[in-house]
């Protein structure tokens, strides 16, 4: 994930699945999985960014299961882990 404050103020998000891991199928469904993941931390976080997600996983590889451990991951790493109950956090 890359991101940088928002100058705006507004938090946005940006789901990069590459073309070379998979089909159009398989990149919109990585967004479909993605997108409810992080709009629902977006009243959590205190410091509004503009983020690039990048999904690196092959088409074989992908599932909901692991998608949503991965948004925890990184949910975890940028401190926006506040409201999520702990048994849902990956090491929780």
């Amino acid at each position: 994930m890359r991101w940088i404050e928002s100058p705006d103020g507004f938090c946005r998000f940006c789901f990069l699945a590459k073309k070379k891991n998979g089909n159009a199928v398989y990149r919109n469904k990585c967004r479909r999985l993605l997108r409810p993941l992080f709009f629902e931390r977006v009243p959590h976080i205190q410091k509004p960014v503009w983020a690039m997600i990048i999904v690196s996983d092959k088409a074989g590889e992908v599932s909901s299961e692991r998608m949503r451990q991965s948004a925890l991951k990184v949910f975890e790493k940028m401190g926006w882990t506040e409201g999520l109950d702990k048994g849902c956090l990956p090491n929780g």
